[in-house]
């Protein structure tokens, strides 16, 4: 059992390690094999906003059928309200 703790550890940890995309864009490794599982190109993406214009376009074509990707709009949506709006 103790492994098996371990392994999930290690697997939650690299699921959630952050990529850098370019200077203004870094990733979770779980929402980048979203968007590519989507056909979502992040990598031409300066912003979160424009990955989050990108996933919307996606989530409209499927009728928002897809709930890993709108979690990961969720989430990016978050994160760009609370780093990128002026309070």
């Amino acid at each position: 059992m103790n492994k098996d703790l371990n392994t999930l550890i290690e697997n939650t940890i690299h699921q959630n390690h952050l990529i850098k995309i370019n200077d203004k864009l870094y990733l979770k490794q779980y929402q980048i094999d979203i968007l590519e599982l989507n056909h979502i190109p992040y990598q031409n993406c300066s912003s979160v906003s424009e990955v989050l214009l990108l996933i919307e376009e996606a989530l409209e074509d499927s009728d928002g059928m897809d709930e890993s990707l709108d979690d990961v709009a969720k989430e990016l949506q978050e994160f760009n309200y609370y780093h990128n709006t002026n309070k």
